[in-house]
């Protein structure tokens, strides 16, 4: 099967017939079952290069499980770790790598059931996804996103920021996610955010297929009311970059993806958005011209 996110193509075989139908419905709109080979490549955004797509096998593991899981439900651990281009993962039930700009992967998935099969898959397409953003210009950010009015608008934080209520409660514009969020290079330069099968708990419209040009990213902020506040450059940026997963655990030893990230996002104006749980959040934007 294959996964198109604008460009960023993922193509994995190796499926049965009954789970390559499952990955299938669950990455609507953005799969397809026929491999990218007879697809024309795409030109990087960023670049003028094409854009070549990762291609994984999948392959099966007689042990039940890579890393033991625990008596009681902890949060998925997954461990990534990249030497240079090859990036190494590990999780409950998948153990893998890709190259992080395109070419090519593996994982193999274990016999246990403490995890689904296709969230186990997902952990793995998530951290490539983050990868190949990267390498492109691009980020996966743990953020919320939206489009209104053609402009596409970042809302980031940790878990219990307030993500999922602020999507919760929009009425005025479509929301990509409430959970991670794909930005990948606008061709002539700025940032794009893009429709991707990552839109956490958010059911409250259809998918969004295609991408908007990206204006502005707020670090959200529980309130009694709603207003944007400016704040300095250097502490929004860390607050982002805190929240881009599967690419942040490497940062200690690679402080070129520091370095890369900051010069992605600067293009992008970064505030502090204090919001209520309504959508009142847009007449706060509206108001500071944004």
């Amino acid at each position: 099967m294959q996964i198109d996110l604008e460009g960023l193509r993922i193509v994995i075989d190796g499926f049965d017939a009954d789970l390559a139908r499952r990955m299938v419905e669950r990455y609507a709109p953005y799969s397809s079952p026929a491999d990218a080979g007879s697809s024309a490549p795409r030109p990087a955004a960023g670049g003028g290069r094409e854009d070549e797509p990762l291609r994984v096998r999948l392959g099966l593991e007689e042990i039940d499980y890579f890393i033991v899981p625990p008596e009681i439900p902890e949060t998925n651990p997954v461990l990534v770790a990249s030497d240079g281009d090859r990036v190494r993962y590990l999780g409950y039930r998948i153990a893998g790598w890709f190259d992080a700009r395109g070419g090519r992967g593996e994982m193999l998935l274990s016999r246990g059931t403490f995890e689904p099969d296709l969230r186990a898959i997902e952990n793995y397409i998530r951290a490539a996804t983050a990868w190949q953003a990267a390498s492109r210009g691009g980020a996966l950010v743990h953020a919320a996103s939206a489009v209104h009015r053609g402009n596409g608008y970042l809302f980031f934080g940790p878990s219990g920021a307030g993500k999922s209520t602020l999507s919760a409660a929009n009425t005025r514009a479509r929301v990509l996610s409430d959970d991670l969020s794909l930005v990948l290079p606008r061709p002539g330069g700025g940032l794009d955010i893009v429709g991707s099968p990552f839109r956490g708990t958010y059911t409250g419209g259809p998918p969004v297929i295609g991408r908007f040009p990206l204006v502005h990213g707020f670090r959200l902020v529980q309130d009694s009311r709603a207003e944007v506040r400016e704040v300095q450059r250097a502490r929004a940026f860390g607050e982002l970059d805190a929240n881009l997963p599967f690419v942040v655990d490497a940062f200690p030893k690679r402080p070129d993806l520091f370095a890369r990230f900051e010069e992605i996002f600067a293009p992008l104006p970064l505030s502090h958005l204090h919001f209520r749980k309504d959508d009142s959040y847009w007449d706060a934007i509206e108001r500071a011209g944004l």
